[in-house]
């Protein structure tokens, strides 16, 4: 299934793929990390509660710098 989002690079306004989704160990429990990559080749491995626009079915959100808290 196709998944898109707005890619993460500050600056960046083209369309991303949600290429993977996995979980690693955290000591807070599992964290879901997810690999997009937009149009451009940016590509990024990121916690998925920092995806935040759905360009698909879901609300759009705002979106996060990399490097910041939330």
């Amino acid at each position: 299934m196709l998944s898109l989002t707005a890619c993460p690079e500050p600056g960046c306004d083209a369309v991303a793929e949600t290429l993977d989704r996995f979980e690693v160990a955290s000591t807070d429990g599992p964290l879901e990390i997810v690999k997009t990559m937009c149009v451009h080749r940016h590509w990024f491995l990121l916690p998925a509660h920092w995806v935040v626009v759905s360009l698909g079915s879901e609300p759009q959100r705002t979106i996060r710098a990399r490097g910041t808290d939330g």
